[in-house]
C-alpha cells in the first residue's frame, strides 16, 4: 500500500486565520523589494567577508564622516545595516517556512500520486467494474506517451 508521509486536515476558520495573518504579513513586509532577473545578477552579493568590510567602513566612516563627499549619505548606510540586523532573523524564519512548505507540498503529491498508482494497479487487476474500466482508461491515457520501459533483468533473460 502507499506510505503516508503527511496528513493535514484544517478547517475553513484555520485557513481563514492563516490567510489573515499572510495578508498582515505581506502588509507589514509591503516595504521589500522584488528585483527583476536582470537586476538579481547585477548587483553585488554580500558574503561574510564582505560583511565584515562593510561594517568595519562604517565604523571608520561613523569616526570621521567629513572626510566623505556631500553626496555620500552615511546616515542611508547606516539605515540599511539596521534594516539588515533587524530583518535576517525574520527572513531566515520565512526561508525555514518556505522550505517546509516546499517538503509538505512535495510529501501531500507524493500521498496522493502513490495512492492514485495504487488504485489505477486494482482497476487493472479487476474486470467488469464501470469504475474500474474508468481507471484503467484514464491510466492508459495518462501512461500511454510514457514509451515502453527499458527490459529488466528477468525480462532479458526470458
Amino acid at each position: 500500500m502507499s506510505q503516508n508521509i503527511v496528513s493535514i486536515s484544517l478547517s475553513n476558520d484555520d485557513l481563514a486565520a492563516i490567510r489573515s495573518m499572510l495578508a498582515g504579513l505581506e502588509e507589514k513586509l509591503k516595504v521589500m523589494v522584488e528585483l527583476t532577473a536582470d537586476q538579481r545578477v547585477s548587483l553585488l552579493r554580500m558574503g561574510a567577508r564582505s560583511e565584515s568590510f562593510v561594517r568595519h567602513t562604517l565604523d571608520t566612516l561613523e569616526q570621521d564622516p567629513d572626510i566623505l563627499p556631500r553626496s555620500f549619505d552615511l546616515e542611508e548606510m547606516q539605515r540599511d545595516l539596521v534594516a539588515l540586523d533587524q530583518l535576517r532573523p525574520i527572513f531566515s524564519r520565512l526561508r525555514q517556512l518556505a522550505g517546509r512548505a516546499d517538503d509538505t507540498e512535495r510529501a501531500l503529491g507524493n500521498d496522493l500520486y502513490e495512492s492514485a498508482l495504487a488504485a489505477y494497479r486494482f482497476a487493472k487487476a479487476t474486470d467488469g467494474s464501470a469504475v474500474a474500466d474508468a481507471l484503467q482508461e484514464h491510466g492508459s491515457e495518462r501512461f500511454a506517451s510514457n514509451g515502453k520501459r527499458s527490459p529488466t533483468p528477468e525480462d532479458s533473460a526470458n
